[in-house]
């Protein structure tokens, strides 16, 4: 049932708005005529709706998940919207569960959910309180969804499913892979232990000794290109030189992300080796780009890729197996382009940006209704 033509909402959306994700979050709903304000601790540093208010909270800091408790209180009776979602559940999640604000949605994003609850028996608590605060939970993935009733000790729990969405204005094939003279393999992430970029270098490297094995790859240049800075760039630039790809590597930093289409477009084939994935965006605009994505068995990432058809899921934690799926896309090229040309029909029918509002934006006035507004 599509609800998301009813009455105007107001909704009070309580997320860190120095992330892009918020901002993609908030100025579409403002793009749909809903009534949105900002309420964060986190300063904004992109461009956002004219029409979007933005409510500061007065401490920042992981101190402000507990200090601003009693201001968000006070901003929420004084807004009275109709729906109030927190997103992340570690940090507003918390602040929302001390200020006693309800009913609300809780969006989980990752990480929350995935690594901050394994690292005390005190944050595991915390984080089992924050989710049963919430009136509703929402989850990007139903990996995820299956991760937040493992914390809870439930398999009962409805969990909405809104995954994020791609603007394919933006992202879209402005160059063919496999057209040039030689083939670039890449990944736009961020350089921590979580994403593999590890195991993506140890890939390249395999895969780069077996195609000199064969006699009809012999001539063939790879380029490896790493897009995204994090704490892990001197460590990945010395893996990529004990295996002897650092001349190959193009470590290329962090970018704005309307330059990412343009570095995909760079980039033949595309690998996300990660270890916790909650979504699998990365891939999602990679396929939006056409390109052939290689994604680990991991979270939200088989979801998103067919295995065999928009794209290969490989063994997670397997450099080898990342090697062997490189290797096979070079092995057949035509299957590869086909799987990218599937890829984005995949993205086209169920992960656009419209997409991903409707299934927000239905959500509310689910829980609009259930809460008899």
């Amino acid at each position: 049932m599509n609800l998301v033509n009813k009455e105007k909402l107001s909704v009070a959306f309580v997320a860190p708005g120095s992330i892009g994700h918020t901002v993609k979050w908030i100025n579409g709903l403002a793009d749909r005529g809903i009534d949105v304000t900002l309420i964060t601790q986190h300063k904004v540093v992109s461009k956002i709706h004219p029409e979007v208010s933005v409510v500061y909270l007065p401490f920042g800091g992981g101190k402000g998940y507990i200090l601003n408790a009693f201001a968000l209180k006070k901003v929420i009776k004084a807004l009275s919207p109709n729906i109030i979602n927190v997103h992340y559940a570690s940090g507003y999640g918390t602040l929302a569960l001390l200020s006693g604000i309800k009913p609300y949605i809780l969006s989980v994003w990752g990480s929350d959910v995935y690594e901050f609850p394994y690292q005390s028996k005190f944050k595991h608590w915390l984080i089992k309180k924050s989710l049963k605060n919430a009136k509703r939970i929402a989850s990007t993935s139903y990996a995820m969804a299956q991760q937040v009733n493992t914390i809870l000790s439930s398999i009962e729990l409805e969990i909405a499913i809104t995954p994020f969405g791609v603007n394919l204005s933006n992202f879209v094939k402005t160059k063919a892979p496999f057209t040039g003279d030689i083939i670039t393999v890449g990944i736009v992430k961020r350089l921590e232990h979580k994403y593999g970029i590890d195991l993506l270098i140890e890939g390249f490297a395999l895969a780069k000794t077996q195609l000199k094995s064969v006699t009809k790859h012999q001539g063939i240049e790879l380029k490896l290109m790493i897009v995204g800075d994090g704490s892990l760039e001197d460590k990945l630039k010395h893996i990529a030189d004990v295996h002897d790809v650092l001349s190959q590597t193009n470590f290329v930093g962090a970018v704005d992300n309307l330059q990412v289409s343009q570095y995909i477009n760079e980039m033949d084939i595309f690998v996300v080796p990660s270890r916790i994935e909650s979504f699998g965006v990365a891939a999602i605009e990679a396929l939006a780009c056409e390109r052939p994505c290689i994604v680990a068995n991991t979270g939200g990432l088989p979801e998103v890729i067919t295995n065999g058809t928009t794209g290969i899921v490989v063994d997670s934690e397997s450099a080898q197996a990342v090697a062997n799926a490189i290797v096979y896309c070079i092995d057949n090229k035509a299957e590869a382009i086909k799987m990218g040309k599937k890829g984005r029909a995949s993205v086209m029918e169920q992960y656009t940006e419209g997409a991903a509002l409707d299934a927000m934006i239905n959500l509310y006035h689910q829980f609009d209704q259930q809460n008899g507004n």
